[in-house]
C-alpha cells in the first residue's frame, strides 16, 4: 500500500513539474483572443548622432507614460497615435543610458505623435551644441515647435524663445523641422495670419540669452 502511495506521489510530482515547463516555455505566447500585450517604453525616434557629431550615441525620444490607439476617422490627429509622458535620453553605442530629460515638463499637456520620426538637427546660436525642434499640431494654419539644445553633459534645454511660448509655423506638417538659417545665430520661418489673411515672415535672432524677433514682415509666396 505504501509503495502505491509513493509510486502515485512520484507520478503526480513528475505530471506538475512537466506542467510547470511546459507553461514556462510557452509563457510568452498569447491566445489569438487575447489583446494586444504591449511593453513601455515604446520609442518614437531613434536618432544615430555619430551622422550629426560623429560622437557614437543615440538620442531616443520615448513615450513612457500614456496609451497608444489608432483613429481613422476624419480629422486633424489620424491613424496611429502615441499619447502620452515622453522622456529623451541619450545612449552609447552598447544601449547604456548616459542622461535622460524629462520632455513633458516643457509643456502643459500630453503630447501626441503621430509617426515615427527623425530629429532634425542644426546649431542655431553658434554655441557649438546641437539643437532640434519638436512640433506639434496646432491648427489648420500650421504646428508650434519648440527649440531644443543638447548640452555636452547629455542634458536637454529648451532654447527660449522672447515672448513666445513656440514656433508657430505654416507650410510644413511634421514632428521636426530644420530651420532656415540666415547666419550662425539668426534663423526666420513663415506663417499665415488668418485674421489678416496674409503671410507673415519673421527673424529670430540669439541675443546671448534668448532668441528674440529682430524683424517681422508681410511677404507674398
Amino acid at each position: 500500500m505504501r509503495k502505491s502511495i509513493r509510486a502515485y506521489a512520484t507520478v503526480l510530482t513528475l505530471g506538475m513539474t512537466l506542467l510547470a515547463c511546459s507553461s514556462g516555455q510557452n509563457g510568452n505566447q498569447t491566445d489569438a483572443g487575447d489583446p494586444i500585450a504591449v511593453e513601455s517604453p515604446m520609442t518614437i525616434s531613434d536618432n544615430n548622432l555619430n551622422f550629426v557629431n560623429g560622437k557614437p550615441q543615440y538620442l531616443r525620444l520615448k513615450l513612457v507614460r500614456g496609451k497608444y490607439y489608432e483613429d481613422w476617422s476624419p480629422g486633424p490627429i489620424r491613424g496611429t497615435v502615441w499619447e502620452g509622458d515622453y522622456s529623451i535620453e541619450l545612449a552609447d553605442e552598447y544601449g547604456n543610458v548616459k542622461a535622460q530629460t524629462d520632455l513633458s515638463r516643457y509643456y502643459h499637456g500630453p503630447l501626441i505623435f503621430m509617426s515615427h520620426f527623425q530629429l532634425e538637427f542644426d546649431d542655431y546660436n553658434g554655441d557649438g551644441d546641437i539643437d532640434f525642434t519638436i512640433g506639434q499640431y496646432a491648427s489648420g494654419n500650421g504646428w508650434d515647435y519648440r527649440l531644443f539644445t543638447l548640452r555636452e553633459n547629455g542634458d536637454i534645454e529648451e532654447l527660449p524663445i522672447r515672448d513666445h511660448s513656440a514656433l508657430f509655423i505654416s507650410m510644413h506638417s511634421g514632428h521636426s523641422l530644420k530651420l532656415e538659417k540666415i547666419d550662425s545665430m539668426s534663423f526666420k520661418c513663415v506663417h499665415y495670419e488668418n485674421s489678416k489673411q496674409v503671410w507673415v515672415e519673421r527673424v529670430f535672432r540669439w541675443d546671448g540669452e534668448a532668441f528674440v524677433r529682430a524683424e517681422s514682415r508681410e511677404v507674398e509666396l
